[in-house]
């Protein structure tokens, strides 16, 4: 496997992130994750910790168990590795221009995870200073290198906040965990759910009511009700429509945590974006509970090892100081990536 260097982390965004990151070879890093935010008094105990490994492009994540480390493949990479790419995402690159498409991808997954960051503050605190965010965002974009006049962005991640916001107020929502890191012990599959939450669901239905005059007197009448459910909440930064790939990466999500948390199951997943608005703060947010692209989730766990274990996971340690006279044998160390990360336990 080619190594590609990897960047360090800037040391202002290391703490705001509350990263804990360490390049264990040229081009990998490992980091130790943990939830932003964990309802101790509802959920008890957290899960046991969870590392990410970023390799030339490839993400794994890991555990140990005992001293032995186990890896699981990023829910994200197995649906990018064992899906086509989305007939709109293709569109929109060659509308951008081919590589100038990429590179404005790659700059607004930036700007999502950004806007992530903030929303989680918001969760956690209930409150949230949009005067400081401008600030916030120059550390994010300096870290990043990300060009400075992308302090524009600043206006509209204002009012994305106030859109997040707003669907706090609609749904009295609550946070039972944010960015909480889990494993499928069986599927192989890892990765951090943004949001698992307690909130109110208007429903239309039959509840008992009935018409109490007129031709339908007696009869059963639709009516609403409010039932506070817990969800899987997956906030997405596009403005139009969600991708197939985002209903089946949030059933791997709810797999994963039914399995962690059989107690406190999630009735339902959704995922949430802000809408362009002038006045009103106002949002896009799809139920996705009953997606029939779920369906396919076992098929792609099936593909994504098959695909795994085509791929060489190891690395060459290239070290020490060259000798000319002893050779280069002791330059050159071949590790697998379990044996990497035990020498850097």
């Amino acid at each position: 496997m080619k190594a590609v260097k990897a960047k360090r982390p800037n040391k202002k965004l290391t703490q705001l992130l509350k990263l804990d990151i360490k390049e264990i070879a040229t081009g990998i890093t490992s980091e130790k994750l943990s939830a932003i935010f964990f309802d101790a008094t509802k959920l008890k105990c957290q899960p046991e910790p969870l590392y990410r490994l970023d390799s030339a492009g490839h993400r794994y994540y890991y555990r140990f168990n005992g001293e032995e480390p186990e890896f699981y493949t990023s829910v994200t990479t197995m649906i990018r590795n064992t899906m086509p790419t989305s007939p709109h995402l293709i569109q929109w690159l060659i509308d951008k221009g081919g590589d100038n498409g990429k590179d404005e991808a790659e700059e607004r997954a930036h700007y999502g995870t950004f806007l992530h960051i903030q929303c989680g503050s918001l969760l956690i605190n209930g409150t949230y200073d949009l005067d400081k965010l401008q600030g916030l965002l120059q550390v994010y974009l300096t870290a990043n290198n990300i060009p400075t006049d992308r302090i524009k962005w600043a206006d509209e991640l204002k009012k994305d906040v106030l859109a997040f916001a707003q669907f706090m107020i609609d749904t009295n929502c609550k946070p039972l965990a944010i960015e909480i890191c889990l494993w499928h012990p069986i599927d192989g599959y890892a990765g951090a759910i943004d949001i698992v939450c307690e909130m109110d669901l208007i429903e239309k239905g039959f509840f008992g009511e009935k018409y109490l005059s007129g031709v339908n007197k007696g009869q059963p009448k639709e009516s609403k009700q409010v039932r506070r459910i817990r969800a899987i909440i997956d906030i997405k930064s596009g403005r139009k429509s969600f991708y197939e790939s985002a209903e089946i990466q949030l059933c791997a999500y709810k797999e994963m945590w039914n399995i962690h948390f059989p107690e406190f199951p999630v009735d339902k997943f959704m995922n949430f974006s802000p809408k362009e608005w002038r006045t009103t703060p106002s949002y896009n947010l799809k139920d996705q509970t009953d997606s029939r692209n779920a369906q396919k989730l076992p098929h792609l766990v099936a593909l994504a090892k098959i695909e795994d274990s085509k791929r060489q996971n190891s690395f060459t340690l290239v070290s020490g100081i060259v000798d000319l006279v002893k050779g280069l044998a002791g330059n050159i160390e071949e590790l697998t990536f379990i044996e990497l990360i035990k020498k850097n336990k």
